[in-house]
């Protein structure tokens, strides 16, 4: 069971986003994934995004079939994009753990 993606906006207010990511076209994980959230960064005060949160687009910019390289080089352009205040996010999950 897939859950909904949902739009999460990021306000750049803050020196740096503050998140890593993992996965991409060239790895085991296809989709990007949110890692690390760092406090102080934009993504933490925002307060939308959160660990295990598969990046879907960012900016309408889809990002499934990039590598990885690619996801993180669009997501930082994004963040030093001086002409836009925020960042549009679409995520879904986190995936719900499954019990033993």
């Amino acid at each position: 069971m897939t859950s909904p993606s949902q739009v999460v906006l990021v306000y750049k207010h803050k020196p740096t986003l503050g998140i890593a990511i993992e996965g991409g076209a060239n790895t085991r994980q296809p989709l990007p994934r949110i890692i690390n959230i760092q406090p102080g960064g934009s993504a933490h005060e925002s307060g939308g995004l959160k660990v295990g949160h598969i990046i879907l687009a960012i900016d309408k910019q889809q990002l499934e079939g990039m590598e990885h390289r690619d996801v993180a080089r669009a997501i930082a352009e994004s963040f030093k994009n001086k002409q836009s205040q925020q960042m549009e996010f679409v995520v879904m999950g986190p995936k719900p753990k499954v019990s033993d």
